[in-house]
């Protein structure tokens, strides 16, 4: 879409407007009392805000990282948002971290690792076979 359409950002807040008219169609498949809708607590609203930002922000980041770099490393850069969530959530919300948690961020860090080290590998090759023609 982004080679077809030239306004990257109004794609992206076309994305978020489609997403949040999905989302309220599923509210109201789920959750057919609509009393039961409003964010009664200031916190719930301001989460409900928070979040809606920074998913808007994230794809902003995503579609610029993608114009910058390419597809890969955005698709490798998403499995970190698990080791990011357990980390915090053992660091601020005081839950446990199971040995398997561990060991599943460590090997997610590793696979990034060695993909981006093979991307590149790939890129020096590409580029000496390039200065040889």
């Amino acid at each position: 879409m982004s080679k077809t359409f030239a306004a990257p950002y109004s794609s992206t807040t076309l994305l978020c407007f489609m997403a949040s008219i999905q989302c309220g169609v599923i509210g109201i498949c789920v959750e057919h009392n609509i009393s039961r809708w409003p964010l009664k607590s200031h916190i719930r609203l301001i989460t409900a805000l928070c979040s809606g930002a920074m998913g808007s922000l994230a794809i902003c980041i995503m579609s610029w990282c993608i114009e910058k770099r390419g597809p890969l490393y955005v698709s490798m850069f998403n499995p970190l948002v698990l080791v990011i969530v357990a980390v915090m959530g053992w660091e601020i919300l005081n839950e446990k971290l199971y040995m398997g948690s561990a060991l599943g961020s460590a090997l997610i860090v590793v696979g990034l690792y060695v993909v981006l080290w093979g991307k590149e590998k790939e890129m020096d090759q590409i580029s000496i076979d390039n200065g040889l023609r």
